[in-house]
């Protein structure tokens, strides 16, 4: 069974406890909350930590460790939780909620350790998961219970005398003592024990020191500093003096450069041996080593060391870390100490900003992940501070992760506070400006990301910053890309520019990564194609996952558009692929939006469903926003498609107005669409007519093929509600026109469907049976599925034509017509049209089809790039381009191409 836990291993063995880990399985496995209770230091995490990782196997989806030691407000649980399950938060409704809704189905143990300085917090989160997720249990750890009904609660008592001796004895092996336990010491050691009253980590650090003392020199040392400490604080229990006292001697001992060391790393949250010596370079004086000094800080016990992932980690036990926060204070360098932590940790971020989209983006991604807590509490120290400016550098390195990771409420609210600050324009200011857009973009809010983003290309021209300049080009032109794609070609053009010229790797490289988003949103197949491609390229290159996990979505986009949806398939399932494994939650929720259409098409509706609303459902947990009204789009137009209308119309609500409001009108188009289609379907023509103009109307300078498409069909199908064959029949005709030039099939096979009913209804049943012979050959080689209502339809009509045709002249008609290609029948729908002359010779003799052709030739396409452009058989080009040498008069490509511009064709 593969196991899902972030349950470090444990490195030393539970001494005295097998009865304690016995009771505490049973209990997990009957009780949903289990909290352990007891003084610091009795060894309650170790002791939750090794019974949760022998349930592991118990719990399908994972056993969980939320450490809580760096959390002092209540407020911050929820935030704790959601960042190591991986869940973010969701816009207007409380994380605990949001996180309890996800674990809903899941069976799950979560192992809260510390709760007792946010008890109230942990309590609120505890309920609410309890509430809403049957399947799910909670151990906790607390110096007192949460006092919530269902709670069991299990005291962690210190150690008897024999097994507190065990482990003086095991740990004083471990730390290489030649001491051996005799009846003549076993009675010291056991008035060490008796002295630190049985508490593990006391024991621990006094058998630490048994590598250079004695036990007698130990046992005279705790009775020294009992008598120094006795007073302690008045709330203070006896056994938490013990410890003080353990830790406070442990400490006298050290010397001078080990304490100021051991100072000058308290402030962190765990770090790498590269962090250490980085941040204690400028207390160890010349000549001592960091990872010397640091091993003795091991060996003491005081510095303890994870070996779990690719390089050990360090950190000290909360208690310790606590005593050694009041010797900082009382020696008066807290600010030094934290100056040098947000250093190191601006240079850390700043480092790793470049490269985040590059091929080492994701082990990069992974190192900040775990230093979270540190480049937190450096954004704290950096907001104490009057200068500003090291807050912006901060923030500005983390934009990359905060896009990469979904964590755009988290970053807005960041910078938010940061440009609150700002003053006189400045290189530091312009490019927090740039940030600040830069989250906003992908976090949804084109209405403030392009203004931040202009603010920001203003004063970056002002002082002469071109790495800014370049930067805020490239948001600009994202949020023009929704908006104005020939504007945004130039903003990012320029921006790729200026990247080179600076030889700025990211802004290059990204610039030409939204390119295809301008290709994307404004259905421009040619282009989008070769810019794909490039990106792929500059993947390759970089072998870059986050790249190539948003050129494969995009062509899967347009090759599900297209029609070829084995492609589509396949480029979708690597753009999922990659895009979890850098954590990109935007392009992965686009990529499985349009995966699970695809299934849609492929008739696997039910499925489509439940991953388009469960991406929605988590959508602002998972930082996959900006995929939400494509999801919607294509879920609508599911749903209508299957006969569900209504609920297109619940789904979308408000959110036409509200995705106008924010910049984003390509998407508010495609919903005020699917609303359309909805209202159609229900009879709402009036609606239905109100949002195709809103539609029409916000989607002008887009000149989006596939919308503009749409919307024609719709209004021909609005017009066919009402009767109105003349105008059902010019718009579906419009329609046919852009979506053939577009090479949009799945959206040709509906419009011509259509335009068969036209047919029927004009009285040409023999045509409209050709047409529907076709369609059908068409989706069965492509396993094109029609959905419920659709089908119904199209088996009515059938019916109709089997009705007026009879039986076996009807399926002598599909038999021939399921022969014809694309143009031909395309041909056949224009002929039906009307009755109108065309003369013999001249270019008014050329047909649509063979004006089309002529088109593409005089562009340079050859025979292949025609064929795959008009989805005909390279064959049948050759033979439209004989028909129109001869009604032209003219004897080569060369002569067409002079013809035509002679002219003006």
């Amino acid at each position: 069974m593969n196991i899902q836990t972030n349950l470090p291993l444990e490195l030393s063995s539970l001494v005295g406890r097998d009865s304690v880990l016995s009771e505490l399985r049973q209990l997990i496995g009957a009780e949903r909350l289990v909290t352990l209770t007891g003084p610091g230091g009795t060894g309650k995490t170790r002791i939750a930590k090794k019974v949760a990782r022998s349930l592991a196997e118990d719990f399908e989806h994972g056993v969980w460790f939320i450490d809580l030691t760096g959390v002092f407000r209540d407020s911050g649980v929820a935030g704790a939780v959601s960042r190591v399950l991986g869940l973010l938060e969701e816009g207007q409704i409380a994380l605990s909620e949001t996180i309890a809704r996800q674990l809903a189905d899941r069976s799950i143990l979560l192992v809260l350790d510390n709760c007792e300085q946010v008890l109230a917090g942990c309590a609120e989160m505890v309920e609410t998961i309890l509430a809403n997720a049957p399947d799910a249990r909670v151990l906790a750890t607390s110096r007192e219970p949460m006092h919530l009904t269902g709670e069991y609660v299990r005291q962690i008592l210190p150690l008897r005398i024999d097994d507190g001796i065990a482990l003086f004895e095991e740990r004083a092996r471990q730390a290489g003592s030649p001491i051996t336990l005799s009846d003549a010491n076993s009675a010291t050691v056991g008035a060490i024990v008796e002295r630190l009253d049985g508490v593990p980590l006391a024991i621990e650090l006094a058998a630490a020191r048994t590598s250079m003392m004695g036990t007698e020199q130990i046992l005279t040392g705790l009775n020294n500093r009992f008598d120094l400490l006795t007073g302690g604080t008045r709330n203070a229990t006896e056994h938490h003096k013990s410890l003080r006292a353990s830790v406070a001697w442990s400490y006298d001992l050290m010397t001078t450069s080990e304490q100021a060391l051991a100072r000058q790393l308290c402030v962190l949250r765990g770090f790498t041996l590269n962090t250490a010596e980085a941040i204690g370079a400028d207390v160890v004086p010349d000549g001592e080593s960091i990872l010397d000094l640091l091993q003795r800080l091991v060996d003491m016990s005081i510095v303890q060391v994870e070996r779990s992932g690719v390089e050990p980690r360090y950190r000290f036990l909360e208690t310790v870390r606590e005593f050694l926060l009041e010797t900082l204070t009382e020696a008066g360098e807290t600010n030094d100490a934290r100056s040098a932590h947000l250093a190191h940790f601006i240079e850390f971020a700043e480092y790793r900003a470049q490269r985040l989209i590059l091929g080492d983006g994701p082990e990069l991604m992974a190192q900040i992940q775990t230093e979270f807590d540190n480049l937190e509490d450096a954004l704290v120290f950096a907001e104490s501070q009057d200068d500003p400016s090291l807050m912006f550098r901060l923030l500005t390195a983390l934009t990359g992760y905060y896009e990469i990771w979904g964590q755009y409420q988290h970053g807005m609210r960041w910078f938010d506070k940061a440009l609150a600050r700002s003053g006189a324009p400045d290189v530091l200011t312009a490019r927090a400006l740039w940030g600040a857009s830069h989250v906003c973009a992908y976090g949804g809010r084109m209405d403030l990301a392009y203004p931040r983003a202009q603010r920001a290309l203003e004063m970056a021209q002002q002082i002469g910053d071109v790495w800014t300049e370049a930067r805020a080009l490239d948001i600009i032109g994202f949020a023009q890309s929704v908006s104005e794609p020939a504007e945004a070609y130039k903003s990012l053009s320029r921006c790729i520019e200026l990247g080179g010229e600076i030889k700025d790797d990211w802004a290059e490289t990204h610039g030409i990564k939204i390119i295809t988003s301008v290709y994307l949103f404004s259905h421009e197949v040619a282009g989008g194609s070769a810019s794909i491609e490039n990106v792929l390229a500059i993947a390759d290159k970089h072998q870059s996952r986050y790249l190539r996990a948003w050129a494969n979505a995009v062509k899967g986009y347009f090759a599900r558009d297209g029609g070829d949806l084995d492609a589509a398939k396949e480029a979708l399932a690597v753009s999922i692929e990659n895009a979890g494994y850098v954590g990109d939650p935007a392009t992965g929720g686009f990529a499985i939006a349009w995966s699970a259409a695809l299934k849609a098409d492929r008739g696997q509706v039910d499925e489509a469903r439940r991953e388009m609303l469960g991406t929605m459902q988590t959508a602002n947990v998972t930082g996959t926003f900006l995929a939400v009204p494509e999801t919607m789009f294509q879920l609508g137009m599911i749903e209508v498609g299957a006969g569900n209308p209504q609920a297109t119309l619940d789904m979308i609500g408000g959110h036409v107005e509200g995705l106008n409001s924010a910049g984003i009108p390509v998407w508010a188009a495609q919903l005020a669409v699917a609303s359309a289609a909805a209202q159609i379907a229900l009879g709402g023509l009036d609606e239905a007519k109100a949002l195709l103009d809103d539609a029409e109307e916000m989607s002008a300078s887009l000149k989006n093929p596939f919308i503009n498409g749409l919307i024609c069909y719709l209004r021909g199908r609005h017009a066919l509600a009402r009767g109105d064959i003349g105008e059902t029949e010019a718009r579906l005709h419009k329609a046919l026109e852009i979506q053939r030039d577009a090479g949009l099939l799945p959206g040709l096979l509906r419009t011509m469907e259509a335009i068969a009913s036209v047919l029927v209804s004009k009285d040409k049943p023999e045509d409209a049976a050709r047409v529907l012979a076709f369609i059908d050959k068409t989706r069965s080689e492509i396993r094109f599925i029609r959905g419920a209502a659709e089908d119904t339809e199209h088996e009515s009509l059938i019916d109709q034509l089997d009705q007026i045709l009879g039986d076996e002249a009807h399926s002598d008609i599909n038999d021939t017509a399921a022969s014809a290609d694309l143009e031909e029948i395309i041909g056949l729908i224009s002929r039906m049209r009307g009755k109108r002359a065309r003369p013999l010779m001249g270019w008014d003799s050329l047909t649509p089809t063979e004006r089309r052709v002529v088109s593409l030739a005089t562009e340079g396409l050859s025979n292949p790039e025609i064929a795959e452009r008009m989805f005909i058989a390279r064959g049948t080009v050759k033979v439209h381009l004989s028909h129109i040498y001869e009604k032209l008069d003219v004897k080569s490509r060369t002569q067409l191409a002079a013809k035509a511009v002679a002219d003006e064709f």
